[in-house]
């Protein structure tokens, strides 16, 4: 159980799945909540300490995460049997039920299942851990290939910098609510892009 995956899902038909500030946050939140063997629940929370509130046996260790308009990317470790997959099914779930009844939406929401993928090197462990952080950059030039970006590098991190909706500002030692989703394993990959 000890392997990393990363994990990631889409909103149907490539739609966005966050509209505004706040379904960042609660999808945050959710992050937090979600990943505990024990009933949390958002409504019986404060929103400004829910970081705070402990949790017992979480299912994952979640080491980089990004939010992006219509998709969100996870790299983890799974801490119980099958963790990764209940863990993910609590997560979209909650985010699920809070957006159908914010937008008074029906259907799915999620382009269907998660994926995960397996990752086998150290190697690729830091592409990922780049590719992900450098992500919102996509934002800010949406036509540019993915490959063309990395030739874009120090443009790339200055703009992802200054996301707020993923775990880059975290691994910059910047000190903020969400820095409680990154597990303590995440320091030894830190490397080059993250000072």
């Amino acid at each position: 159980m000890s392997e990393y995956h990363h994990i990631y899902n889409r909103g149907a038909h490539k739609a966005p799945i966050f509209l505004d500030e706040a379904d960042y946050w609660r999808f945050l939140c959710l992050l937090y909540i979600a990943n505990n063997n024990n009933p949390l629940r958002f409504n019986e929370l404060n929103t400004q300490k829910i970081f705070s509130c402990e949790r017992t046996s979480p299912y994952v260790s979640i080491l980089v995460y990004c939010l992006m308009p219509n998709h969100f990317h996870i790299i983890a470790r799974e801490n119980t049997d099958k963790g990764i997959s209940t863990f993910i099914h609590k997560l979209c779930c909650a985010y699920s039920m809070y957006y159908n009844r914010k937008y008074d939406h029906s259907g799915t929401l999620f382009q269907g299942q998660y994926k995960s993928k397996y990752i086998n090197s150290d190697d690729y462990m830091r592409y990922l851990i780049q590719y992900i952080h450098l992500n919102p950059f996509g934002i800010e030039k949406p036509d540019m290939m993915k490959s063309a970006r990395l030739e874009h590098l120090e443009e790339a991190i200055r703009y992802s910098k200054t996301y707020e909706y993923s775990s880059y500002k975290d691994y910059l030692g910047e000190d903020r609510p969400p820095t409680a989703l990154i597990a303590p394993q995440a320091q030894p990959w830190q490397g080059p892009l993250h000072g």
